[in-house]
């Protein structure tokens, strides 16, 4: 029986056909089908029956895929073991990030990565905080960074900083909205008279705003719904209303003038959590990962770069 013709057939039992198999996997539906094909002659019996939705697993394919997912997973512990046995730390790990986090740290991470340990392969996605979850849960991805993740059985949640939000606008608002006073901070109960660009309720920033403004019986003036960071940006430097965020995503844009912050009273904040899956038991590459990206958010700290409380000590 050949390896990747078992293999084959994992794939599309696990994705439910061929079409769905061959494009998560990138190899051809032809040379998938031919692989199956070729075990179910080796087996002698039917693996497989194609219907109008994809595929539906026989009484022996169903056996075969419940001992071949035992098989591979033994495969891949022999694996992750013989990497934790060598020299140097070694191996693939996917990392996700939430869109703003990812501009900063996505290429300091990648970079002390392959000057210190090059054989460790590092893969990134990004996206909002509700994605992340999924993927961390589903064991898509080894390790993430996410803001207010809920707390859940199946997560494992380390509160890394305590982020503040602040109000962000352009000089132009500040002309024309009176409670914007440089260097003054903005009562919250003054929000509902600034017009706002705010992300979809999707985003965890979203509902900390709106939970906050229920509880004080707030009705926002919402101008805009946008989901990305650069948009938003660039439509509050267009002068088309202020938006909620935290300092390191508009430093560059504090830096050259195009944009404001304002601190609000009482002060917002937000908490940026590490997830893992609380059944995953992270080898050497993913140690290294993390240990890598609380250095680098304790080196932005230090640089003024990004501002908040963390929670969590330096790595050694």
């Amino acid at each position: 029986m050949n390896i990747e013709d078992l293999r084959a057939f994992v794939w599309v039992a696990e994705a439910g056909g061929f079409s769905r198999a061959s494009t998560e996997h990138r190899v051809a539906q032809s040379a998938l089908s031919r692989r199956v094909a070729r075990l179910e002659s080796d087996l002698g019996t039917e693996l497989v029956r194609r219907d109008g939705r994809g595929v539906r697993l026989t009484e022996h394919g169903v056996l075969l895929q419940e001992r071949s997912s035992r098989i591979f997973a033994e495969i891949d512990a022999v694996r992750t073991e013989m990497f934790e046995h060598s020299d140097e730390p070694r191996g693939e790990v996917t990392l996700a990030l939430p869109p703003t986090t990812a501009q900063v740290l996505a290429p300091l991470i990648a970079k002390a990565l392959s000057e210190r340990y090059p054989q460790v392969r590092l893969r990134m996605w990004e996206g909002f905080s509700g994605a992340i979850h999924k993927w961390v849960v589903s064991g898509e991805v080894d390790i993430a960074l996410l803001y207010e993740p809920e707390e859940r059985s199946d997560i494992r949640v380390t509160p890394l900083v305590r982020e503040p939000i602040y109000l962000i606008a352009s000089q132009r608002m500040r002309e024309a909205f009176p409670i914007l006073k440089e260097g003054a901070p903005v009562r919250f109960s003054d929000l509902p008279k600034i017009p706002l660009i705010l992300p979809t309720k999707s985003h965890s920033i979203r509902s900390l705003i709106e939970r906050k403004a229920i509880e004080r019986r707030l009705k926002l003036d919402l101008a805009f719904e946008v989901d990305g960071i650069r948009a938003t940006k660039a439509m509050v430097a267009a002068g088309l209303g202020c938006t909620l965020f935290s300092y390191a995503g508009v430093y560059e844009e504090l830096a050259d003038g195009t944009l404001e912050v304002f601190e609000t009273t009482p002060r917002l904040t937000w908490t940026l959590a590490l997830g893992e899956a609380r059944h995953h038991d992270a080898n050497r590459a993913v140690r290294v990962v993390r240990n890598l990206v609380l250095e680098q958010l304790h080196a932005l700290m230090d640089g003024g770069y990004w501002k908040g409380r963390f929670l969590v000590s330096k790595p050694s």
